[in-house]
């Protein structure tokens, strides 16, 4: 009779340890997006004067440029391409970014720009834009910025 309940106690130990173990766990969001998409896409915002930075002051102008190209062939896309392409900043209207061709053809080309003025009123600290596409062909691309806060644009008082 022991040698059954003892039996009988490690098999009902051993299936709820594996019920437990086997439970799903959370999972993080995978970065730089949750699902694969058909076109990798590149953002960096600058000044109006070309240089890198993502400290803007309220008021001041950013431009962004981007870079979108195929997964899977590598073709880059053009103006012909794009169904939409925009810089989706929160609170604000959706920024277009137009693809205008750099005549010196240089690689990486950053052939698609638009610029937003940061409103005066608009909250201090981290933006969390995002850039998103779909081409003619209703196939998609997107763009979240690296989660460093060094990386990432940022409001500053004016």
């Amino acid at each position: 009779m022991r040698r059954t309940i003892l039996t009988l106690a490690v098999a009902i130990t051993a299936v709820v340890v594996t019920a437990v173990g086997g439970a799903q766990t959370p999972t993080e969001t995978p970065f730089p997006a949750p699902k694969v998409v058909q076109y990798f896409v590149s953002t960096q915002t600058t000044t109006n004067a070309g240089a890198l930075s993502n400290y803007f002051a309220q008021g001041s102008t950013v431009e962004f440029r981007a870079f979108a190209g195929q997964s899977k062939t590598g073709k880059v896309l053009t103006g012909d391409d794009v169904k939409y392409f925009y810089v989706k900043v929160p609170g604000q209207p959706n920024v277009k970014l137009t693809y205008a061709p750099s005549a010196a053809k240089v690689l990486p080309a950053w052939q698609w720009k638009a610029t937003w003025t940061i409103p005066a009123d608009y909250p201090l600290g981290l933006v969390q834009f995002n850039v998103l596409l779909k081409t003619k062909a209703s196939q998609y691309g997107s763009f979240v910025q690296i989660p460093v806060a060094t990386s990432q644009l940022t409001i500053t008082k004016a």
